[in-house]
């Protein structure tokens, strides 16, 4: 069993004592081809952007803090680290216990577990946001059924992520989620929508300018929408693959407003290019439960494998899911024996949400043919960060499509056990992931996956992977943006023409995601609860 909690950040080798910047690496030079099944096609030459960064490097240091370089469009490497509860760095709360579930004395404990949850989901909440915990004993709870929370300011806790502490246990051979977590939601906009009248906004980008900005003032929660165009996905060489359907919406909060700019807490993680589409900004509402947390307990989906249509379902066999939920948390939590599609899943409706000190182990799937995921964030602003996942074939750590980003995997490891896995983006333009000091035994694919899984095309877009050690890795340029690969380890692969830096040899820091929040004046949050 891997030890659940937070491995040093030292490494066991040297760093880059000066770093260089690779742009337009030939395949002639690097020599392997990309991992099976990813399918890079032809892309048209690169709009709108150049190839690098106009002068120096892409990341540096200088009197203990990060400098950015940034391409001749003024588009840089995003500050990720509003990734995580309340915006990343921010101590997780001790909350009261309000119900105690005593030791279980066998049977199906669904209901007990439930009622617990129910009641603390009656009670007021705090002038912190809370409700309260319900406080799960050791031993083993069975389950036959599901459990829900759909009330902000509940707390599930158990006595210890050991086997010997507090396990729930799925105790029915019918695949499904354990613990679904709030409902889905829909977003509403108040006001009119505001045109952004800037030709180009870049990426990493903090402020824009509107066609007005009457009934806008800071403090404000707005959505940056940039919707997806047929002009655009002909532009970056999707066209049969991608459909215009849908929109990056960037969740964000005024600042600062001044004549018809306004500033944004959270960087951009595109281009805004009105060359393409027409982005707007508006007020809106979207009902989410908030301050949630489950902690300090192990989970087990070994019956679930029994099911007689495990084979075809088992993406469904899951531990967690979150839907419309924000300024959340999961931390020291172990999970077995589940098949899922997103063993961990925080849904494209989930905000702010930070998953600490957490492994996924032994994760069972018959599909030959198929790959599940252990780690899968879509939503924006989410954080995973000292994980372990060991696993067949399966994809680590990875994100599904057509999310805004910020999203970071940090301090994470994958061990094989068999098979092949590999991490990276899933399908369809997740924007804005960090995979940062993250270490697998597969391979790292920030790429065009074209035509495979029916479509999944550019599935990473200005992300980034730093300082990751993989057996290999690629890093591919889309059109319209980049993706970097900085101080990463592990056999570069054929066909990686994005952005790198320091290939084969880590940089300082050692942590990305740490530093900028080091920057920004807030503390990684390293000791979690006990």
């Amino acid at each position: 069993m891997v030890e659940v909690g937070r491995r040093s950040r030292k490494r066991r080798y040297g760093y880059a004592s000066a770093v260089a910047v690779l742009a337009g690496v030939t395949a002639a030079v690097l020599g392997h081809g990309l991992a099976q099944g990813s399918t890079a096609g032809a892309r048209p030459a690169r709009p709108m952007t150049a190839s690098g960064p106009v002068s120096g490097a892409w990341l540096g240091m200088a009197h203990g803090r990060l400098t950015y370089g940034h391409d001749a469009q003024g588009n840089r490497i995003p500050d990720y680290s509003y990734a995580g509860y309340a915006g990343g760095g921010v101590a997780l709360p001790k909350v009261p216990t309000r119900v105690t579930v005593p030791a279980p004395a066998g049977g199906d404990a669904t209901a007990t577990v439930q009622t617990a949850l129910d009641k603390v989901s009656a009670l007021p909440l705090d002038k912190a946001g809370f409700r309260g915990a319900v406080q799960l004993s050791p031993g083993t709870y069975h389950l036959a059924g599901q459990l829900r929370i759909t009330a902000s300011g509940v707390v599930l806790r158990g006595s210890g992520a050991s086997p010997s502490a507090t396990t729930l246990v799925a105790d029915r051979p019918t695949v499904r989620t354990l613990l679904t977590v709030g409902t889905k939601s829909s977003y509403t906009t108040v006001g009119t929508p505001q045109r952004v009248t800037d030709a180009y906004v870049p990426t990493g980008a903090t402020s824009l300018h509107l066609a007005g900005t009457a009934g806008l003032s800071a403090g404000d929660e707005v959505v940056v929408e940039r919707p997806t165009t047929q002009a655009w996905i002909d532009a970056i060489g999707m066209h049969g693959i991608f459909t215009p359907n849908w929109s990056l919406r960037f969740e964000r909060r005024i600042t600062a407003v001044h004549g018809n700019q306004i500033t944004l807490d959270v960087p951009l993680t595109n281009a805004l290019e009105k060359q393409y589409t027409q982005s707007t900004v508006y007020r809106y509402t979207f009902p989410r439960i908030d301050h949630v947390g489950v902690e300090n307990l192990t989970e087990d989906g070994q019956a679930m494998a029994s099911a007689p249509d495990y084979a075809r379902s088992f993406y469904n066999a899951a531990p967690w899911e979150f839907q419309a939920v924000q300024d959340s948390w999961i931390s020291h939590v172990v999970w077995r024996h589940f098949g899922g599609s997103g063993q961990l899943a925080l849904g494209p409706q989930s905000r702010r949400i930070s998953v600490l000190h957490t492994q996924a182990l032994d994760m069972l799937t018959t599909d030959s043919s198929a790959r599940s995921e252990a780690y899968l964030l879509q939503g924006q602003q989410n954080l995973v960060q000292d994980c372990a996942v060991t696993a067949a074939k399966v994809h680590a750590f990875t994100t599904y499509g057509r999310q805004a980003g910020p999203n970071v995997f940090s301090d994470c490891r994958a061990t094989l056990v068999k098979d092949t896995y590999d991490a990276g983006g899933h399908q369809r333009w997740g924007s804005g992931t960090l995979y940062d000091d993250v270490r697998l035994d597969g391979s790292l694919l920030l790429v065009n996956n074209g035509t495979r899984g029916g479509g999944h095309g550019w599935s990473d877009a200005n992300s980034t992977a730093y300082n990751c050690t993989t057996r290999s890795y690629a890093v591919q340029e889309p059109p319209t943006a980049h993706n970097w690969g900085i101080g990463c380890t592990g056999t570069l692969q054929s066909g990686s023409d994005g952005q790198l830096q320091s290939p084969g040899t880590p940089i300082r820091p050692t942590s990305l995601y740490d530093q900028q929040l080091k920057d920004r004046g807030r503390a990684p949050v390293t000791a979690g609860r006990p």
